[in-house]
This record gives structure tokens, C-alpha cells and sequence, in this order.
């Protein structure tokens, strides 16, 4: 009796062993696209190069959807974090390229020294290169952007528009209001009181004040103590440079289809008042407009349960590596489901309807 207990218990064992096995080796596969036509692909870009990589599906005229990175200095694959997401997208059935951010990586430039009007352009210029690639030149092709580039894409889909389509993940529509409410979910996160958060917020804005003049130098702002670690000079002029942004006009101008998706658990921007933002001045645009929030979802539509961090550096060693092991089921329920279902509902119609598509302009 001893044995059948013995051997039942290893046999156990044995199978949950080798279900983490075969998990871990679905994650790991889509870190791999070497089943996919994969090919490096620069553009020029006010005098130097950015350096990028188009991957294709199997498919032949497939929508094109072109990454747009949030904050920070990003590669390509923004750190292997976006292999994922390319990995869904190509199953999908959905080409995808991105690039290094200027500075990173093999791109030269310097994306500190742009504003988001330069970021538009850049993004402009990535897709003007794509469409010349064969089997691309029909092809419904747009943007797909995170947190920051909530108030670049707006620019790109203003009329006329350059892309058939956007996707804002993690959008803000007003860069004060959400760097206010990033400095509030920190402190709540911290254990600050009430009266702490209070004082803090009123002493961001007024060094939200004393920023806006570009009079106001760097000088002034170390001078200032504002902050008790300074940004360096060149995120100080980024920050000065950019800290005006709000979208909302540029949203007005829109016709074109536009998805937004936040995670319900954003810790990084609040994900009702702007969906509920977009929604409002979106609504009778274009019929596929829609504004979605995920239930359980991080900033980057992660597993809350899992991955809500405010920044990625802040994750544990073993998490990232929990990530590494689950690849797309590291994602919410459903979030990359609505992403690719909006963009081949789109391709789809727009082909039974024999409308043109691939705006390069």
C-alpha cells in the first residue's frame, strides 16, 4: 500500500513537472521568430539613421501595425518586453515593425533632444519606409502606441491622417494630470498619509509652474531643490520641452479609427478617467472607435496579480523571468484578444469593402 502511495505521489509530481515544462516552452517560443520572415530595416531621419526590424507573417498582404514606444531610452524589442506582443500579432497575422528609439541601440540622434511633434515625424517616416517594402505597398497599415505615445499618435491621426488605424495603450490625455497621478499611487503605495499625498501634489505644482517658462534654466531648476535626486540636463529640457501635452485638441481632429485600451489596475495613469476622456470626445467619430478597460490589467496590460509595478526596474529578477516563462499569458485576459480582433475586423472589412488603405502620407 505503501508503494501505490509512493509511486501515485511521484507520478503526481512527475506531471506537474512536466506541465511547467510545456509551459515554459510555449513562453519561450514566443521569444523566437525565426518561423517568420525577419529583416533589418533603417531610415533616415533629420540627418542620421534609425535603425529598425519588419517582421511578416505567413500571410501575403497582411495589416501592418508599427510600434511606438512610451517613455524611456528603448530598443527595438524595448528590453525582449514587446517579443510577446510581436509573437501574438504574427499569429495573427499582422506584420509588425519598430525601431530604436534615436541614441539606442543602432540608431543615431538623440530621442532626449525631441518633442512630440518630433516623435509624430519620426513615426511618420517609419511608415512612409515601410510601405515601399514589397507586398506592403496595399496593406492597411497603423500605429501602435504606449503611455507616451498617447500624445504622439493623436498627432498622427489627425486629418489627414497618417495610418489607416490607432492603437493608444496606457494613454493620458494631459501629461500634468498624469504625472499627478502617478506621484499619488506612488505614495499611496508607500504608505503616505493622506495630508502627506496632499502637500505633495501641491508642491509638484508649483514646480510644474516654475518649469514652464524656458526662461526657467537648468541652473534655476538645480538651484531650485525641487527634487531630491535632479534629472540630468537633458531629461530636464525633454521634461520642460514636452510638459504641455494634452491631446485633446488633436483628438477632435480625428476621423480615422482609433482603439484605446487601458489596464484596470494602471498604477501609471488612471485608466477610467481617461478612457472615459477618449470615449467622450471620440464618440460618432468612426464607427470602430472604441475604448476599452481590461480587468486586471497593468499600465502594459499585464497580469496585475503578478507584474503592477510603476517601473519596470522595479520588478523582481524572478518575475522577469516568470515573464519570460509565460510570454502572451503573461498579458491579461483578453487584452491582446481585443487588440488583434480590432485591427483584423478593420483589414477585413476594409478589403470586403475595396476601400484603399496604406496611407503613407
Amino acid at each position: 500500500m505503501k508503494a501505490k502511495k509512493a509511486l501515485a505521489w511521484v507520478a503526481a509530481v512527475a506531471l506537474v513537472v512536466l506541465g511547467c515544462l510545456f509551459l515554459a516552452f510555449q513562453g519561450l517560443q514566443d521569444f523566437d521568430f525565426s518561423e517568420y520572415r525577419t529583416r533589418p530595416l533603417a531610415f533616415d531621419f533629420d540627418g542620421y539613421s534609425v535603425a529598425g526590424t519588419l517582421h511578416l507573417p505567413r500571410a501575403e498582404n497582411p495589416p501592418l501595425v508599427l510600434l511606438v514606444h512610451g517613455d524611456g531610452p528603448a530598443d527595438r524589442y524595448s528590453g525582449d518586453g514587446y517579443m510577446p506582443l510581436i509573437s501574438t500579432l504574427l499569429d495573427s497575422g499582422i506584420a509588425v515593425y519598430s525601431w530604436d528609439k534615436p541614441g539606442i541601440g543602432e540608431s543615431g540622434g538623440n530621442w532626449l533632444s525631441f518633442s512630440m511633434d518630433d516623435r509624430a515625424r519620426l513615426a511618420a517616416t517609419a511608415l512612409a519606409t515601410v510601405k515601399q517594402q514589397p507586398g506592403l505597398q496595399t496593406s492597411p497599415a497603423g500605429f501602435l502606441g504606449f503611455s507616451q505615445a498617447g500624445w504622439v499618435l493623436p498627432i498622427l491621426a489627425q486629418e489627414p491622417a497618417r495610418g489607416d488605424f490607432f492603437v493608444i495603450v496606457g494613454g493620458a490625455i494631459n501629461w500634468l494630470r498624469q504625472g499627478a497621478y502617478y506621484t499619488k499611487r506612488k505614495m499611496e503605495l508607500a504608505g503616505a498619509s493622506g495630508q502627506d499625498i496632499k502637500a505633495a501634489l501641491k508642491a509638484g505644482m508649483d514646480a510644474d509652474l516654475k518649469l514652464r517658462p524656458q526662461s526657467f534654466s537648468y541652473q534655476d531648476y538645480l538651484a531650485s531643490g525641487m527634487d531630491e535626486t535632479p534629472m540630468s540636463e537633458p531629461r530636464f529640457g525633454f521634461v520642460q520641452r514636452n510638459m504641455r501635452a494634452d491631446s485633446t485638441h488633436n483628438l477632435w481632429h480625428i476621423s480615422a479609427p482609433v482603439l484605446t485600451i487601458h489596464g484596470s489596475e494602471d498604477l501609471n495613469v488612471d485608466p477610467v478617467a481617461n478612457s472615459n476622456g477618449y470615449r467622450e470626445i471620440l464618440k460618432g467619430r468612426h464607427k470602430a472607435n472604441r475604448s476599452v478597460v481590461v480587468p486586471g490589467g497593468t499600465h502594459a496590460l499585464l497580469r496585475a496579480g503578478l507584474f503592477n509595478y510603476q517601473l519596470e526596474g522595479n520588478m523582481p529578477a524572478g518575475l522577469k523571468t516568470l515573464f519570460a516563462v509565460l510570454g502572451r499569458r503573461a498579458y491579461a485576459p483578453g487584452a491582446l484578444e481585443t487588440l488583434t480582433g480590432w485591427v483584423n475586423g478593420l483589414a477585413t472589412e476594409n478589403s470586403a469593402a475595396g476601400k484603399p488603405s496604406g496611407r503613407s502620407n
